[in-house]
């Protein structure tokens, strides 16, 4: 009786198996789901806006505490090293860092960090209780309104950067009033925004930081492009390559495009077999690309440009690696289109070049703070002029154009701009007693 009991009971969970996978394929349960999660985020929405008022009124501001946020929720950018430079200082302060509680990945963040889900009670009653808050982006103003008594200051992730960004404020506003009261949170509610040059300040005047105060201290991610520490180079490179299967002996070329409408796998249409060729004779050595996506564009597929050994490839996605710095730092050749990160890596004074072979639309649509003839980097619209910039390539030239670019910019970046930034921070909230 029992084994017909038992066998009885897989058939009838083997026939409900076929039941639910019915159900679930049809139109009518898709359209259920959708509507009860559309249902479930606009409750859960008024109640942490209920939340957040409450917590807000109630929550007292823990005098030493440091909320960090950065605007891809991952341990990176200015947020990152001014974090290391108050922990390798031991700094009296409880630092919490906010993630997305859908997509964090602890092997990213140092062991000891206290990582905090933006969106929860709890998360509000962290920020709340901060003194002061740090991040790279609009995140604090997208999600909370700052009181009385607490500090925000704005790092920003770009550098130098040739993008407008009064599209970030028109997009912004797109959004109906929220998009508004987020654009005027930033504007009012930001206290201070760090910069780098005198260039960055006169962009920040111009959109969301119109009245803010600008500090130039520097960018702290751009540090670790100065490092001559042989230990931590190798120790960062030997790990990138080994998590992406790169061989040892290649010289790295860091192939970076950035996001924008109506990107397609022919605007990135590089032969990279024949690039690799092109530099090995310009550069010596032999060369691997290393393709890192916009998070936005990230599902773009790319093949292996034709290698069919293992041992022949030369083009590897590393889209997933959290830190470009680090990237950066490593990378002997860089190339991009209008991405600023190449804004940070010119003070490498390593080479680079713009690739850009729909720069007439990119211009149309959204436009330059100056032309891209006025960077120090070869201009490339197509895979043959890409080609023969690299074999004409002249690096003197090159260097003059560096220096004339860094100091039109009137750039302060030199190194030690994390330790110019805890310094100030200091003199704004000095440490308490244990």
């Amino acid at each position: 009786m029992k084994n017909k009991a038992k066998t009885l009971k897989k058939k009838i969970k083997r026939i409900w198996k076929y039941i639910r996978k019915f159900i679930r394929k049809s139109a009518i349960y898709r359209l259920t789901v959708k509507e009860y999660r559309a249902v479930k985020s606009r409750i859960r929405k008024v109640y942490m806006n209920y939340m957040a008022k409450r917590i807000m009124d109630t929550t007292e501001i823990e005098p030493n505490k440091i909320a960090i946020a950065t605007n891809t929720f991952t341990y990176t950018c200015n947020p990152k090293y001014i974090y290391e430079e108050m922990i390798r200082r031991r700094l009296n302060y409880k630092i919490i860092w906010l993630v997305n509680r859908k997509n964090i990945k602890k092997f990213d963040y140092p062991e000891n960090i206290r990582l905090v889900p933006i969106h929860t009670v709890k998360g509000l009653r962290e920020v709340y209780s901060s003194k002061m808050w740090i991040d790279n982006g609009i995140v604090f103003s997208d999600h909370f309104d700052k009181k009385d008594g607490q500090l925000h200051l704005q790092t920003m992730h770009g550098s130098l950067g040739i993008k407008r960004l009064d599209n970030a404020v028109l997009c912004r506003n797109a959004r109906g009033k929220s998009g508004q009261r987020v654009v005027q949170r930033e504007s009012n509610e930001t206290d201070y925004v760090i910069t780098n040059s005198q260039f960055e300040e006169d962009v920040f005047h111009s959109v969301f930081w119109k009245n803010t105060d600008m500090v130039r201290l520097g960018h702290a991610r751009t540090d670790i492009l100065f490092t001559k520490d042989p230990y931590r180079i190798t120790e960062i490179r030997e790990g990138l390559l080994e998590r992406y299967g790169i061989p040892l002996h290649k010289k790295l070329v860091l192939y970076a495009p950035t996001h924008r409408t109506g990107l397609t796998i022919e605007n990135l249409s590089i032969d990279y077999k024949d690039m690799t060729e092109a530099l090995q004779k310009k550069f010596d050595g032999e060369f691997a690309v290393m393709i890192r996506m916009h998070k936005r564009t990230k599902n773009i597929v790319l093949g292996k440009e034709g290698c069919e050994e293992p041992a022949e490839q030369v083009l590897f996605d590393v889209t997933d690696y959290p830190d470009i710095q680090e990237l950066m730092m490593v990378t002997t050749i860089g190339i991009t289109d209008y991405s600023s990160w190449i804004y940070d890596y010119v003070l490498t004074r390593r080479p680079g070049f713009i690739f850009a072979t729909d720069l007439e639309r990119y211009n149309t649509n959204t436009g330059f703070y100056y032309p891209l003839e006025e960077t120090p980097f070869p201009v490339c619209q197509s895979h043959e002029q890409l080609i023969e910039k690299i074999e004409k390539f002249d690096y003197d030239l090159f260097l003059k154009r560096v220096e004339q670019f860094l100091e039109e910019k009137q750039s302060v970046d030199d190194g030690n701009s994390a330790k110019r930034i805890v310094d100030w921070i200091q003199t704004l909230m000095p440490e308490q007693l244990p």
